[in-house]
């Protein structure tokens, strides 16, 4: 009789097990949900912007310091907006023209697909051609190299030269993008939402993604920093970008690009785990520049830690350039 019993009793533990896990489950799946209703009003974009039209949608900027020969015109990387580059078009407005926009999908740009390498490297095409930007200095960080590497490859004569910054112009896989399949809704945007609107979250990975020498963001800054994400659109364009691999060129072109013999420099944080110095050696012997300038106490966001140090190497390629 109690080999009959055993059989039973442990039937029943795995039907209270899976009923245990089925409910966590349906509770989580609650929690989830009722956290995305609640927080799904989107932030409004602020009404003092500035705003161009790239196409068939606007584009937003800011421009600093009086006109010169040679226009800096800096793109920024993934997550980011015009904000990340305020520290240092603060140094270069000195003696330079800086200009600054949104990638589409991203700020406070119109979000609107797609976010391919063609279409960004469009926009910029149109961004020039709109702000009567004659043969700038662009520079890109992180994806935003990728763009420059685009643009430069089709428009050979365009640009009077490039600085890339944090980037090696490579398009590669997201980290973790395999895992992305995985996370179903409501809980990607649930998950999105709570570490985008938490201070200690969002200010902890600015903090590691920008290095052992960063300031603490103040809360102004921090609020600077979340406000794009938060937009109508912003959710979805960050979700269309992740879908894909980052934004750049392959190998073979940018080998084509250093063929070019555009004048470049390569600008790196020494604690930068996305591109460490050896990569920006590698790139910056590919386009032919000198060895990189490597900022030593900064990680993946030397623009921010140290803008005079990355300042200076974009300031000596204008001197040059005369």
């Amino acid at each position: 009789m109690s080999r009959s019993r055993r059989p039973r009793r442990q039937r029943f533990r795995w039907v209270v097990v899976l009923g245990l896990l089925v409910g966590l489950v349906f509770s989580a799946t609650g929690i989830a949900e009722l956290y995305v209703v609640t927080t799904s009003k989107p932030l409004s974009v602020p009404g003092d912007l500035h705003f161009v039209q790239t196409g068939t949608y606007a584009t937003r900027y800011e421009a600093w310091g009086a006109l010169t020969k040679h226009p800096i015109v800096l793109l920024h990387g993934a997550f980011e907006s015009v904000v990340t580059w305020v520290p240092l078009a603060h140094v270069l407005e000195a003696s330079s023209h800086v200009e600054a926009y949104d990638l589409k999908g991203y700020g406070y740009t119109d979000h609107r697909a797609p976010y391919t390498v063609q279409a960004l490297s469009e926009q910029l095409e149109a961004f020039l051609k709109a702000r009567h930007l004659v043969h700038p200095v662009l520079v890109g960080h992180s994806l935003g190299a990728g763009v420059i590497a685009a643009f430069v490859l089709e428009h050979p004569t365009e640009a009077a030269g490039m600085v890339f910054l944090d980037g090696d112009g490579l398009s590669m896989e997201y980290p973790g993008q395999i895992l992305q399949p995985l996370l179903i809704e409501p809980f990607r945007t649930a998950l999105f939402r709570s570490v985008v609107r938490s201070d200690f979250l969002l200010s902890t990975i600015f903090s590691m993604a920008c290095g052992p020498d960063c300031r603490p963001l103040t809360p102004s800054e921090l609020q600077d920093l979340r406000r794009p994400l938060l937009v109508s659109g912003a959710e979805q364009a960050l979700i269309g970008y992740m879908q894909h691999p980052i934004v750049g060129i392959s190998r073979a072109q940018r080998v084509a690009l250093g063929r070019l013999h555009v004048p470049a420099r390569v600008i790196a944080g020494v604690a930068d785990s996305v591109l460490p110095p050896i990569e920006a050696r590698r790139t910056a012997l590919v386009l032919h520049a000198p060895p990189p300038t490597e900022i030593a106490g900064a990680g993946h966001l030397a623009l921010w830690s140290d803008p005079r140090a990355a300042a200076k190497p974009i300031q000596e390629l204008l001197s040059q350039l005369g």
